[in-house]
C-alpha cells in the first residue's frame, strides 16, 4: 500500500535520523518511518517544520515532498536536474501557440471530463432504476451530456470548448445535488475562488475543494515526472504563476478520482464530515483518506493512470504518439 505521511499538527517537526524519518510534536515522537515506506510527505499547516536532513532524505528516495495551504499545493521539492527536458518544453510551447494543435488537446481534456461525468451519472441511473426510484431526471442529464459531447468535435475555438464544458458541468452538478442528502444544502459547485465573502460553503463543496487539492498534488507530480512544463497549457488560459497544465490534465480525473468517492461517502454518512464547518483536522483527514484510497487502492491504481496520461501527453507533444483522454469504463 502506498503511504502518504500527512503532517497537519501545529508544532510538528520532521527530522531524519539514521536513515529514517521521525516526526515529533514538542518532545513526543509521533512516528518513525523508513523512506521506502513513503510515497509522499505532505505538510498542510504552516506551523510545522522540517530539517535539512529530512529534505535530503526525501530527495534521495524520490519522495514527493509537498507544502499545502488549505486545499491547494503551494510548493514542492524539485530535484536540481528538473528542467533538463528543455526540448520538450520548447515543443510544448510551440504546440500551445499552434491553433489546431491546441484545439486537439483542449478537446481531448474536455471530452475526457464530460465522458467521466456521464459515467458517474450512469452509475446512479442504473442504481435508481433497479431500486424503483425516480431516475428519469438522471437519464435526461445523461442525454444532455451526450449532446454536449457530440458538439465538441466541431468546436472551432478554445473558448467554445470551455463554454461546452461549462454547460455540461452545470447540468452535471444540478443532477448530483439531487443525489445527496438535502441536509447538506448542496445546490451547485462553488470553488473556493468563487466563494462570496461572509458566505459559508456547504460541506460537500468544502470536501470537493480539499479533494481536488489532493488530486492536484498527484497530477502536478505526474507532470513533473513526465518532463512537462506545468505553466504551458492548452484548455486553460495561461496565467502568470498558475500551473495551468495541471488543471488541464486534472479535468478528466475529477469525476472519477474525487466526485465519485465523495458522493458515495456523503450518501453513506455525511455526518462524518460535519466538522469541516470549522476546518477540523480529523474531518479534513477523512476527506484525504477517501480520495487517497481511490487514487492508490483502485485497480488499476488511478495515480498510475495519471502518470501514464502525463507521459502520453509528453509523447504527443514530442510527436511520437497521439493523446487520448482517460475514459473510465464504468
Amino acid at each position: 500500500m502506498t503511504k502518504i505521511a500527512l503532517i497537519d499538527r501545529y508544532g510538528a517537526f520532521l527530522s531524519a535520523k539514521e536513515g529514517r524519518f521521525q516526526l515529533y510534536v514538542k518532545d513526543e515522537k509521533i512516528w518513525d518511518v523508513a523512506p521506502v515506506e513513503l510515497d509522499a510527505i505532505v505538510f498542510t499547516v504552516t506551523g510545522a517544520s522540517i530539517s535539512a536532513a529530512a529534505v535530503k532524505l526525501a530527495n534521495d528516495y524520490g519522495i514527493d515532498l509537498v507544502f499545502m495551504e488549505k486545499d491547494k499545493p503551494i510548493a514542492r521539492l524539485i530535484q536540481a536536474s528538473y528542467g533538463s527536458t528543455l526540448k520538450t518544453w520548447l515543443q510544448q510551447l510551440k504546440k500551445a501557440h499552434h491553433k489546431e494543435e491546441r484545439l486537439k488537446l483542449a478537446k481531448a481534456f474536455a471530452e475526457g471530463k464530460i465522458h467521466n461525468q456521464r459515467i458517474v451519472l450512469n452509475e446512479y441511473y442504473k442504481y435508481f432504476k433497479a431500486s424503483g426510484k425516480k431516475y428519469q431526471h438522471i437519464a435526461s442529464s445523461i442525454s444532455y451530456l451526450d449532446n454536449v459531447l457530440s458538439k465538441l468535435p466541431s468546436a472551432s475555438s478554445v473558448d467554445e470548448i470551455r463554454n461546452l464544458e461549462a454547460l455540461a458541468a452545470r447540468q452535471y452538478w444540478a443532477t448530483i445535488a439531487t443525489l445527496l442528502p438535502s441536509e447538506i444544502g448542496f445546490k451547485q459547485r462553488i470553488p473556493r475562488s468563487r466563494q462570496l465573502p461572509g458566505i459559508e460553503l456547504d460541506l460537500f463543496n468544502k470536501a470537493l475543494n480539499i479533494g481536488y487539492g489532493v488530486l492536484r498534488r498527484v497530477v502536478w507530480r505526474a507532470i513533473f515526472i513526465a518532463g512537462l512544463n506545468p505553466y504551458i497549457s492548452f484548455l486553460h488560459k495561461p496565467r502568470a504563476g498558475k500551473m495551468t497544465l495541471v488543471f488541464d490534465l486534472m479535468e478528466e480525473f475529477r469525476p472519477i478520482a474525487v466526485d465519485r468517492p465523495l458522493i458515495a461517502a456523503f450518501r453513506r454518512d455525511y455526518r462524518q464530515f460535519e466538522k469541516l464547518k470549522t476546518e477540523d483536522r480529523e474531518a479534513m483527514r477523512s476527506v484525504w483518506s477517501v480520495i487517497a484510497n481511490r487514487l492508490y487502492e483502485s485497480k488499476p491504481p488511478l495515480n498510475n493512470i495519471v502518470l501514464e496520461q502525463a507521459r502520453l501527453l509528453a509523447k504527443h507533444i514530442r510527436g511520437t504518439e497521439t493523446y487520448k483522454p482517460y475514459k473510465a469504463k464504468w
